[in-house]
């Protein structure tokens, strides 16, 4: 029983991994690992077990286009116009099998958005998203197009260093951003609605969502901890 319990609570080790989107000039990377340790899957490895390449959306002067983009041994990458506003990518990963816990399929959603900045509120467009409101330092977290209270998020400083703040009725959440660098926050939100995809049933939806940016103006943050990939 100890056991199924564990097997219950902890799924795969990649539902304590997450996507995040990281961009420079014309080139986008969706990595997956886990960022305030510097972790990054590669392939051959953890990254091939994603359900083919992810489609990249971006917006540019509010129009979205969608970006084809390759597995790389670091990354999926893409060929980003310099001047996007925002990217976001849904990973297709394979349903997570819980039998040993008694348990249904665990369908598991990790999403990544990235914002060219905080200054200029964003949409929100995925089941689970967390954009910027346009307001200093502030996030908001939305459900199915509805703010979502009560909601962790977390904070990763350019350092590895990592916050923590519960949204509020109104979904949102206010951080500090002392550094310049590239932040990434992430919540998670778990549906216990049955439904289908791949064309199995699942009993239950794990959402995961990151936002990226980068701070152009702070303090010189403390280095980030060598990278390692498992």
């Amino acid at each position: 029983m100890i056991t199924a319990a564990l097997l219950a609570t902890t799924g795969l080790a990649a539902q304590a991994h997450q996507v995040w989107l990281e961009h420079s000039g014309s080139q986008a990377k969706l990595h997956f690992g886990e960022y305030n340790d510097n972790v990054r899957e590669t392939s051959p490895g953890r990254l091939d077990k994603f359900s083919g390449v992810p489609v990249l959306e971006q917006t540019v002067a509010g129009a979205t286009q969608r970006v084809e983009g390759q597995l790389t041994k670091e990354a999926f990458t893409y060929t980003t116009a310099p001047n996007a506003e925002t990217l976001f990518a849904d990973a297709a990963y394979p349903l997570i099998d819980r039998t040993k816990a008694n348990l249904p399929p665990l369908l598991w959603k990790p999403t990544a958005r990235w914002v060219a900045s905080l200054a200029k509120p964003v949409a929100p467009t995925a089941a689970l998203d967390l954009v910027p409101t346009g307001k200093p330092g502030q996030l908001k977290v939305v459900f199915h197009g509805a703010p979502l209270p009560k909601a962790k998020v977390e904070l990763v400083s350019p350092s590895g260093w990592a916050r923590e703040a519960t949204s509020g009725d109104d979904g949102t959440v206010t951080f500090a951003l002392p550094w310049k660098g590239q932040y990434v926050a992430e919540v998670k939100h778990s549906d216990k609605t049955p439904g289908e995809a791949q064309g199995q049933k699942y009993g239950e939806v794990s959402h995961l969502i990151t936002l990226s940016f980068v701070q152009a103006e702070g303090m010189a943050s403390p280095a980030m901890p060598a990278a390692h990939a498992h």
